[in-house]
């Protein structure tokens, strides 16, 4: 995938702003997941109904295991390497992509998402369950939305993202005239050369001095 062109990448958000709100945003999708997604009810061995509340984890295990998987492709995307956002951006989209599909599923079945909650707490296998979902299935859709979205800037804005090197090239260092650049000049002082002095190899002789 191209990167940007340099028109439009001022626009886009930097490496640090994408990796903070990647790594925010998954763990705002992580943590919904430790709410009560389902409230349910089913007999227990004694016929009395039981109230049962439900997380997000037991609801939907695979929204806490992708929500994890993205904090770390969030945190790997602040490497500089040129390949890791293509990487790191399908993970995320995964992450996003499947916490959503996975919320809307048991948005569709809260009583199917409840069934392995409610035996164990019942220990009933195969009980009668009603069951309804509270707001959180579907606010979680906000955070894996989020997740998505910055996995396909990763993929979109990476390529313009700036990389760090450790040490700059010693032609572009030498190259710039002190005389009319005053950075080269000052980086030649912090290599312990004049700029003032000029090379004596490169000095031509003027015709009085023949």
């Amino acid at each position: 995938m191209s990167a940007p062109s340099p028109a439009s990448r001022h626009r886009l958000p930097g490496r640090r702003t994408t990796v903070l709100a990647g790594t925010a945003a998954s763990a705002v999708l992580a943590g919904t997941s430790r709410l009560t997604w389902i409230e349910a009810a089913a007999p227990d061995l004694t016929g009395v109904e039981q109230q049962v509340s439900v997380l997000g984890a037991d609801a939907a295990p695979a929204v806490l295991a992708l929500a994890l998987m993205a904090i770390a492709a969030s945190l790997a995307t602040s490497l500089s390497s040129a390949w890791v956002r293509f990487l790191t951006g399908p993970v995320l989209l995964l992450g996003g992509g499947g916490a959503a599909v996975a919320a809307l599923g048991v948005v569709r079945d809260p009583a199917g998402a409840a069934g392995s909650a409610v035996t164990s707490s019942t220990g009933v296998l195969g009980a009668a369950v009603e069951a309804q979902t509270t707001m959180w299935p579907l606010l979680t859709l906000v955070p894996a939305l989020a997740v998505l979205g910055i996995g396909l800037l990763v993929l979109l804005a990476g390529g313009g993202w700036p990389r760090r090197t450790r040490y700059r090239s010693a032609a572009v260092r030498t190259t710039a005239d002190p005389a009319e650049d005053p950075a080269a000049a000052w980086d030649a002082l912090s290599r312990g050369v004049d700029p003032s002095v000029g090379e004596p190899a490169d000095r031509e002789t003027s015709p009085n001095e023949r």
